[in-house]
């Protein structure tokens, strides 16, 4: 596993930028989490996203779903400074040293201009460890302090679904992954061209286009 300092990471640009051009603060190769780190590509980007769980993976699909959101920042960098002022005023420990940056899992930026904050968890039980809380304080009232909402959000509570459905239409959202009827209309569902049930079921594109031959689907112009 790579080594990569503070100074390292600032030097070669690490948290900044956005949209394609954004770098994160941490990448996979440099933690332990090998095992459920993923890198999946922004299909509206074509960066490479660095997310360090099942459940960030998850939450990333749902998120760049929403047609609120423009972009997604993972792993994104806090201000050591402010994190370690807000630590010390509450009497808590900083995260690892206070010489060592805070992230937040996921930071998005919506069609108003307007930033939020996401931290993604397993499920509620992490709120049963005192240490947990205080590390998730200090990220939340970083965030006040910008006024810029703060969620937690859980894997457990994901509908896996719809994240399934998405992941597969995703994968032809590039006009090139177009082949056939079927990979046309995953094309067109990921492009919102097509509205369907994306919640209750897995899509059985043979049976949407049977519908959509017999007038049951709406399309989008």
């Amino acid at each position: 596993m790579p080594t990569i300092t503070e100074e390292g990471r600032l030097r070669r640009g690490r948290g900044t930028g956005e949209g394609k051009d954004y770098k994160p603060w941490i990448e996979n190769r440099e933690v332990n989490s090998m095992g459920t780190a993923s890198e999946v590509i922004d299909y509206k980007t074509g960066r490479q996203v660095n997310l360090l769980s099942q459940g960030e993976v998850y939450w990333y699909y749902l998120l760049r779903w929403r047609d609120d959101v423009t972009d997604i920042r993972e792993q994104f960098p806090l201000e050591l400074e402010k994190t370690v002022e807000i630590s010390r005023k509450l009497g808590f420990r900083h995260p690892y040293n206070e010489k060592t940056r805070m992230t937040t899992d996921m930071l998005i930026t919506k069609t108003d201009g307007t930033y939020e904050a996401y931290s993604v968890k397993t499920d509620k039980s992490v709120l049963d460890n005192a240490r947990n809380i205080e590390k998730l304080y200090i990220e939340k009232l970083y965030w006040d302090s910008l006024q810029i909402p703060f969620h937690i959000v859980y894997k457990s509570d994901v509908n896996w679904t719809l994240v399934k459905n998405i992941m597969d239409v995703t994968a032809c959202y590039d006009d090139g992954c177009v082949y056939d009827a079927y990979s046309a209309l995953r094309h067109k569902i990921a492009h919102k061209e097509i509205v369907v049930d994306m919640e209750s079921r897995l899509l059985d594109y043979k049976a949407i286009i049977e519908n959509m031959r017999n007038g049951g689907i709406r399309w989008l112009n």
